[in-house]
């Protein structure tokens, strides 16, 4: 009795009508098909051993990866390698330290070589969809989810632009009110880099997310809030923002309690979204908007004042004298000597005037006449300008003065002057003496009013892309 092997793929060769040929042929496809069944059982064993990125760069298997996408191929063997080998590489806590690198490095090496459009497009298909399963498993680590929606958003095609295929899922997670704040920011930037890639498409389905984070901001961490709603500010006039959303911006520059930096991004994108029929009230934002250069200059100012009397009050002298406000009863004077306010006391001439030379009680006036850090002169220099092309860029007649009749538009040219002057002077000089300046000439500029007297008719030429000054992109160059 012949044998018979067919259950498991062999070739049966009882039968003598079979033929020899036809014997040998089943034998070589069954032998193909076992070293393929072996090949990928050990390459999926490799895979489960690469448990740190630097296993990854020099195991034999990437390598061989890289050939096979060379050569035009992405099949369950290659999507296997993606899926258990490339893929779990953010979350491996081995890779915790350099996980910014490996984040950058996984699609390097999922494309490598790659020169065909339908590989490239099945390739970043398969590291979007893991990625997205990171992003929304609340059990993975909030650094891990950051990362991997970064990824989704930094995907590119072939042609080294943004992959379209991005647009839908960052705009998805940047609305999502269940995802932490954080991993919706991230989601935000892959945003921003889709609606400058793909154009009408991007800003259509960037308008509704932007503008719903500015009409109804979201909670959490505020300094992540802060950066949520600055993204939002700088992408609106890129989209076709709604009139809800433009008067949430007009609300945000008005708010005296919002953090300085917002504001200042509300102007400026008030200045760019500034036509007709934006319906912007122009007299009254560029009354805000100097109010807010007055407040912002002064705060810092006013900061250097506190620190200078603190660190007085705080002097081995003040404590000897018993005037520390930190001691028990707060501050004591020495016998025969009023409280230190009001005409009289801790500071000669009744006051703290920052001047020269210690009292006749002998105690030590330590100044730093750098109060102000040369940093914060810097933003405030920061600040200014991009105020000032708010009002009116320097080459364009745009900006929120663009709504104002004639008169009152050529004293809001005459503030962004003064605006952009200081800002120039203070970036060059970044020192208190400077920040004085600055705003001595700004109070001196906001003596009168601005009359709510609009232009009928557009808004003038659109600026200029070629920069004029350091100032001109505080969207991508400004840390602040």
């Amino acid at each position: 009795m012949a044998s018979n092997h067919s259950c498991w793929g062999l070739p049966s060769v009882g039968p003598r009508h079979h033929g020899r040929h036809a014997a040998l042929a089943g034998m070589t496809r069954w032998l193909a098909t076992l070293a393929a069944v072996l090949a990928f059982g050990a390459e999926s064993a490799s895979a489960a051993d690469l448990d740190s990125w630097a296993k990854v760069e020099g195991a034999p298997e990437t390598g061989e990866y890289g050939q096979q996408i060379r050569d035009g191929k992405f099949e369950a063997a290659q999507r296997a390698f993606v899926e258990e080998a490339l893929l779990p590489q953010l979350a491996i806590e081995a890779n915790r330290n350099s996980i910014a690198a490996v984040r950058q490095r996984i699609p390097e090496i999922a494309l490598r070589g790659a020169t065909k459009d339908e590989i490239a497009e099945q390739v970043n298909k398969a590291l979007r969809d893991g990625m997205l399963r990171l992003v929304g498993d609340e059990k993975v680590e909030p650094v891990v989810r950051i990362n991997a929606m970064l990824l989704v958003g930094e995907l590119e095609s072939l042609d080294r632009t943004p992959w379209p295929g991005s647009l839908e899922s960052v705009a998805k997670a940047a609305a999502d009110v269940n995802l932490p704040v954080e991993v919706r920011v991230v989601a935000m930037a892959g945003l921003a880099k889709q609606i400058a890639a793909t154009g009408e498409k991007g800003r259509a389905v960037a308008a509704p997310v932007v503008s719903g984070l500015l009409t109804s901001p979201p909670k959490g961490d505020p300094a992540a809030v802060r950066w949520l709603l600055s993204r939002a500010l700088e992408m609106l006039p890129a989209v076709a923002p709604s009139a809800e959303a433009i008067a949430a911006v007009t609300k945000i520059l008005a708010d005296e309690k919002a953090d300085t930096d917002l504001r200042v991004r509300a102007a400026v994108a008030l200045g760019k979204l500034a036509t007709p029929e934006a319906g912007i009230d122009a007299a009254a934002a560029i009354k805000q908007v100097r109010t807010l250069a007055v407040a912002a200059l002064s705060a810092d100012l006013n900061a250097a004042e506190e620190r200078r009397f603190f660190k007085k009050i705080s002097s081995p002298e003040a404590m000897a004298a018993g005037m520390n406000p930190a001691m028990e009863g707060g501050f004591a004077p020495p016998p025969g000597r009023p409280m230190p306010f009001g005409g009289a006391g801790l500071f000669p001439g009744g006051e703290f005037s920052g001047g020269e030379g210690g009292g006749e009680d002998g105690l030590a006036e330590v100044i730093d006449e750098d109060a102000v850090p040369p940093l914060a002169c810097r933003r405030d220099a920061w600040r200014l300008f991009v105020l000032a092309e708010a009002i009116r860029p320097a080459r364009s007649e745009a900006g929120l003065a663009a709504l104002l009749a004639e008169e009152p538009a050529a004293a809001a040219a005459d503030l962004a002057s003064v605006f952009r002057k200081s800002a120039l002077e203070l970036d060059a000089n970044p020192n208190e003496e400077s920040l004085k300046e600055a705003l001595a000439e700004i109070k001196e500029m906001a003596g009168g009013g601005v009359p709510a007297t609009a232009v009928p008719g557009g808004a003038g030429e659109p600026a200029p892309t070629d920069p004029a000054s350091p100032f001109d992109t505080p969207s991508s160059a400004s840390p602040f």
